[in-house]
C-alpha cells in the first residue's frame, strides 16, 4: 500500500521491498512512473528551453485545433519514412487523450479541435527508412505556432515540456542532465500555474555543470499540482552552441483513486 510520510511517498507491506520497482510493475494502485526527456543541439547565451524546435515554447491560452505536417514526402501513410504518430495531448479541461494520425507528406492533417497541452508524439508504424525523412512538427493558430517536433532522423519529439493533467499530482524524483564537449551548461525547473491566465512561470531549481552528465536524485521529492506547466531552461555562458540533454523522473498520483492517508 502507497502511502505520504512527511511530504514523500513511501509503501508499506511489499515483499519487493522497492518503492520505485513497485510503482515501475503496477504494484501501487493510482501510481504510475513517468519519464521526460528532451535535447536541444545549440545552447547559447540565451535562456531557451530544452527541447528539439528550440527557443522558447508558446503554448496556447484556450482550445485550439492541432495540425500535424512534415517538411518530406515520405512521412505519408504509404511512404518509406514514419507514415503514423500517436500523439498524446491534453484538452481544455487538462483531461489526457491519445490520437494516431496517419500523415500525409507536406500537406498538413488535423489531430484535434481542443488541444490546450502536447505532452509527447512518437511513430507508431514506419516504412523502411525506419524514422522519419523530414521535420515533422506540431503545430496550432493561424501563425502555426510549433509545440513539437519530430526531427529528420528520430521518431518522437524530445522536449522537457510537461503539464500535470487533472486531478494528478507530479513528485519528480530525480534527474539526469548532460552538455556536450566544452559545454558550461546553467539548467533550470520552472513551473507554473496553468489555469490561472497569465501566471508566471517560477524557477524551483538549478544547477550548472561543465562538459559532464551526472544524475541525481532529489534529497525530498518536488511536488507540482495538477494543471501546472513544467519546463527546463539552459543558458551557456560561452554562447558557443552547446548540445545539450535532460531526462527528469515522476511519480504520478492519481488523486481520484489514491488514498492520501
Amino acid at each position: 500500500m502507497g502511502r505520504e510520510i512527511d511530504g514523500k511517498l513511501r509503501v508499506a507491506n511489499d515483499s519487493w521491498g522497492d518503492f520505485r520497482f513497485s510503482v515501475a510493475t503496477g504494484k501501487i494502485a493510482g501510481l504510475t512512473q513517468r519519464e521526460v526527456y528532451g535535447d536541444n543541439p545549440d545552447i547559447n547565451g540565451t535562456l531557451e528551453d530544452v527541447w528539439q524546435t528550440g527557443g522558447t515554447l508558446v503554448n496556447p491560452t484556450s482550445a485550439q485545433t492541432l495540425r500535424i505536417v512534415s517538411t518530406s514526402a515520405e512521412d505519408d501513410s504509404t511512404g518509406n519514412a514514419v507514415r503514423e504518430v500517436r500523439v498524446e495531448y491534453l484538452d481544455a479541461d487538462f483531461e489526457t487523450n491519445f490520437v494516431d494520425v496517419q500523415l500525409d507528406g507536406t500537406s498538413k492533417v488535423q489531430v484535434a479541435t481542443d488541444f490546450l497541452r502536447l505532452q509527447q508524439a512518437y511513430a507508431t508504424n514506419v516504412g523502411s527508412l525506419g524514422d522519419a525523412e523530414g521535420a515533422i512538427t506540431l503545430e496550432y493558430g493561424a501563425s502555426n505556432v510549433v509545440v513539437g517536433t519530430i526531427t529528420a532522423g528520430s521518431n518522437e519529439t524530445r522536449r522537457t515540456h510537461f503539464t500535470v493533467p487533472d486531478g494528478y499530482t507530479a513528485y519528480i524524483v530525480g534527474a539526469n542532465v548532460s552538455s556536450s564537449k566544452g559545454g558550461d551548461i546553467y539548467f533550470q525547473l520552472e513551473y507554473r500555474d496553468a489555469a490561472t491566465p497569465n501566471a508566471p512561470f517560477i524557477v524551483g531549481n538549478e544547477i550548472s555543470i561543465y562538459e559532464n552528465g551526472i544524475y541525481f536524485d532529489l534529497p525530498t521529492y518536488y511536488v507540482v499540482p495538477e494543471k501546472y506547466d513544467i519546463r527546463i531552461r539552459a543558458y551557456s555562458g560561452q554562447s558557443s552552441n552547446i548540445a545539450v540533454s535532460v531526462t527528469y523522473h515522476m511519480i504520478l498520483r492519481n488523486n481520484r483513486i489514491y488514498a492520501n492517508n
